[in-house]
């Protein structure tokens, strides 16, 4: 064999196996967890370290305009990502403000979303 053709071998090869492993990564993606996570039980669950805090849910009006979801510890987490990462905390939370999606528009203004 002469020498351009060993060289398209190899070449053909890298691009095979680089072709395997971007597969094998998005098919697997649901299934790794990614970022911060601590082991409970049979589940991962997500810990943020650095969140900010906020003291209430009027507060929000400061962050990037979007939709968010506030739960029932406070955490605020971005909808408009798909991997939902956690950004906020809201340190004094009505029971009416639990667990609830909020909109965010370009001039600061906080509102509810129906469902």
């Amino acid at each position: 064999m002469n020498k351009r053709a060993e060289q398209f071998n190899s070449a053909l090869l890298v691009i095979v196996v680089s072709i395997a492993v971007a597969s094998l990564a998005f098919l697997t993606e649901d299934r790794i967890p990614t970022g911060f996570v601590a082991y409970e039980g049979q589940e991962f669950v997500p810990v943020a370290p650095n969140l900010l805090v906020f003291d209430n849910v009027n507060s929000l009006r400061t962050l990037s305009a979007g939709n968010y979801y506030v739960d029932g510890n406070g955490i605020v987490y971005w909808l408009d990502d798909s991997s939902m990462p956690a950004i906020a905390r809201v340190s004094s939370i009505g029971e009416s403000q639990e667990n609830r999606k909020i909109h965010i528009d370009n001039e600061g203004n906080v509102g509810y979303l129906l469902e």
